[in-house]
């Protein structure tokens, strides 16, 4: 598989396509994780993959120190200009997730909207899952949001299309080799641009199996960002709050 990433998320139609995960659907995440975990203010939290930073911006304005990364210089120009409009201060830094430099620790790391399951192999997918106990002090949590992999293969939409300020946006949706695949197509306005997404599909046991075994321990199962329990049958979302007890 290529490294479809690199191309879509450096490009102008990425935030437009999900224009929909806005910072109110941020902001919800981000209750929910502080009502499931014992974090005071000031505490350190580590965003990976944070996109164009929005809910690392959450965060801050709720009095967190936050260190971002993610690989796509793109969306941290946005993420920085976005924070710098709101005077906050958020250290980000371009990296890749399958290697990260820290020798910090810290007392939260979120992994969210599905930053996860790019790559081929699921020694790369898991490795920042093992890495991550290194960068968390002992007792420090987890918050890791992935999709759902048994509602989604139920209730998967092939196809859809939507026109923004003349632009025709269509995507179409299929699994095949134990990956969700979305094709993007987006015309007008004299432009033709064709872009893919590619994501492993893990179970949730499989991906409790992975955090437990590189030292978590599971506190809660959500399947939402309204704080719904997990159903593997019905829930959009898998949503995995963890704690490193070592």
């Amino acid at each position: 598989m290529s490294e479809w990433y690199k191309n879509w998320f450096a490009s102008e139609d990425y935030l437009k396509v999900y224009r929909h995960r806005n910072e109110k659907d941020a902001v919800n995440l981000i209750n929910l994780i502080l009502s499931s975990t014992n974090l005071t203010h000031g505490s350190s939290v580590l965003d990976a993959a944070c996109g164009a930073g929005r809910h690392s911006v959450a965060l801050k304005k709720k009095g967190f120190n936050i260190t971002a990364f993610d690989l796509s210089i793109a969306l941290l120009k946005i993420g920085l200009l976005n924070s710098r409009k709101l005077n906050l201060n958020i250290d980000f830094f371009q990296c890749d997730i399958r290697n990260v430099p820290l020798k910090t620790k810290f007392d939260l790391i979120i992994n969210l909207f599905t930053s996860f399951g790019y790559f081929d192999s699921d020694d790369e997918n898991f490795k920042f899952i093992k890495d991550a106990q290194r960068l968390l002090l002992k007792g420090g949590y987890f918050v890791f949001d992935y999709l759902n992999k048994d509602e989604l293969i139920k209730n998967l939409v092939p196809e859809t299309k939507n026109i923004l300020n003349g632009k025709n946006y269509f995507e179409k949706r299929y699994i095949k080799g134990g990956r969700v695949i979305k094709e993007i197509i987006i015309n007008g306005n004299g432009e033709n641009n064709n872009y893919i997404e590619s994501v492993k599909l893990y179970s949730c046991d499989e991906l409790i199996s992975v955090f437990e075994n590189s030292g978590f321990q599971i506190q809660n199962l959500y399947g939402d960002y309204k704080g719904n329990i997990f159903n593997k049958n019905n829930s959009g979302r898998l949503i995995i709050i963890a704690r490193n007890n070592c």
